[in-house]
């Protein structure tokens, strides 16, 4: 999951958007289990779009899912698939970590799965540079892999003084951060950071010193991953932090029958929810939610905690996922807000 997929996902709107969500075995091609599983909640797609949609887009729509789980048979996998299909976008997105398995059928794809996997596998950068080469390398948990396309890795030319050669290492990480706006780790040493790597480029996480001109990415990925995984708790704290203040300041809100509207309206800067909180609800023409034990029905909102996140990142707001009852005391969702 990157940010970037993530992002062109919440962009697509149109009734009916499928997403399927099934826990696979890491490292292995779909077992027959988990082919059927995926099967069982494609006929559970074509069941609830009968007499919901004309019969010659449900057909199509679930024929382009099941062509879509077809595909993946022969992939090998990591701890989740999410297939995400519609009549405009079709996806496959590999999760690392586990997702309650289950079919969700609305104007949107449901991505608070996806947005807990960006926010735990945390995708980021390793950037080396020395005074001769930069190279970029782009991580997750498990493995750091280089990017080998024009123009990475960058070599300086024989002709290129000091001052040119820190313009054009600049220009082209200022490229990749607007392009895929990442969490960056440093490797180099002292004083090519220093020159090289200013605070106007990217905010750095971290860095690893020393000269990594020729170091595997095994080596990067050991040194990197410590940085990044006290970047991620440091976030979550931070973003704790900030919602003790917000409530002090009345720039908070809790619940989500205060926070849907809100989050509609782009007030929430910043939404916290816990990973397992969800709640299916009809929206009446108040906009106001009620809660429904119908989930299947095609008035009824698959999960509305899904639609408020998505509704936040929408407008320009960020999402934190919390553990299991961590916002008890804010009825496990809490949004920290512009005004």
């Amino acid at each position: 999951m990157n940010k970037a997929l993530l992002t062109e996902l919440q962009r697509q709107r149109s009734y009916p958007s499928i997403t399927l969500l099934l826990n696979t075995t890491p490292g292995t091609e779909l077992t027959a289990n988990e082919v059927d599983t995926a099967f069982r909640l494609a006929c559970e797609a074509d069941t609830r779009l009968e007499g919901d949609v004309s019969d010659r887009l449900r057909t199509a729509l679930i024929s382009r899912l099941a062509d879509l789980i077809r595909e993946q048979t022969d992939q090998r996998s990591a701890r989740a698939l999410a297939l995400c299909v519609s009549l405009e976008y079709t996806a496959a997105v590999r999760l690392g970590r586990t997702v309650e398995q289950r079919l969700i059928i609305d104007e949107t794809f449901a991505t608070r799965d996806l947005v807990a996997d960006l926010n735990r596998t945390a995708h980021y950068r390793v950037v080396t540079v020395s005074e001769r080469t930069t190279r970029l390398l782009i991580g997750d948990r498990q493995r750091l892999v280089e990017q080998r396309e024009h123009p990475w890795p960058l070599t300086r030319g024989d002709d290129e003084n000091a001052s040119a050669w820190t313009r054009t290492v600049a220009r082209h990480l200022r490229h990749e951060q607007r392009r895929y706006p990442l969490p960056t780790v440093v490797a180099g040493v002292q004083h090519s950071v220093r020159q090289i790597v200013t605070p106007d480029l990217f905010e750095t996480i971290g860095v690893i010193p020393g000269n990594h001109d020729r170091s595997s990415w095994m080596a990067l990925h050991t040194a990197a991953w410590p940085l990044v995984t006290d970047w991620l708790r440091h976030d979550q704290r931070h973003a704790m932090t900030r919602l003790d203040q917000a409530v002090s300041t009345s720039r908070y809100a809790g619940g989500i029958n205060e926070i849907w509207p809100l989050a509609n309206e782009g007030r929430v800067d910043t939404l916290i929810v816990e990973e397992d909180y969800a709640m299916s609800a009809r929206i009446d023409h108040n906009s106001q939610l009620h809660p429904a034990d119908d989930a299947d029905h095609p008035d009824v909102n698959d999960d509305i905690i899904d639609d408020t996140i998505e509704a936040v990142l929408r407008n320009g707001g960020s999402a934190v996922i919390t553990a299991p009852a961590a916002l008890k005391q804010h009825q496990r969702i809490a949004a920290i807000l512009r005004y």
